[in-house]
């Protein structure tokens, strides 16, 4: 037997969920929600400086063959406060930007970018100056290091080139 929309709850049983379990629900997910992007935030910072030891040793290794392919000195200028490095070409008192290097912008690679998020150049010393030259055979001019977030040290050796990451 058929019966009216209007009799079927008349036993006290309900068609769906209240305005206030709705918005319960929603606000345990969007705790949830916030718990695990805060989670997952904390765990890409030593990813993020993994990136950035990665680009800025493969810049010096790259430095040091377009020095040895160009027959000309390339000089990398780190500058801590703007979290940034150029890369130029030719002697000192003659150097120009080197536009085309990979990854750069006009010759500046920045580690200011999103994917470089909490990763900062705290500290650079290359005889008492921030610049890692390679002259036209691919030696390194001087030797000193990089520190990223006063935590990391890439230390590169006069002459070789030769770079090595340590804590």
């Amino acid at each position: 037997m058929f019966t009216a929309a209007s009799d079927r709850n008349t036993h006290g049983a309900q068609d769906g969920f209240t305005l206030v379990e709705l918005i319960i629900t929603i606000m345990l997910l969007a705790i949830l929600g916030v718990a695990a992007f805060t989670r997952l935030r904390d765990s890409t910072g030593p990813i993020r400086l993994r990136a950035a030891i990665d680009q800025i040793t493969s810049d010096i290794e790259l430095s040091k063959s377009f020095a040895m392919a160009r027959h000309d000195t390339i000089t990398i200028v780190y500058n801590s406060g703007s979290d940034n490095y150029q890369i130029f070409s030719g002697p000192t008192g003659s150097r120009t930007a080197l536009s085309d290097f990979p990854g750069s912008n006009n010759g500046t690679v920045s580690l200011a970018g999103v994917e470089y998020t909490g990763v900062d150049i705290s500290a650079v010393s290359f005889n008492g100056g921030n610049e890692l030259s390679f002259d036209p055979w691919g030696n390194a001019l001087s030797g000193g290091t990089v520190t990223l977030n006063g935590t990391k040290v890439i230390t590169i050796h006069s002459l070789t080139g030769y770079w090595e990451i340590s804590e």
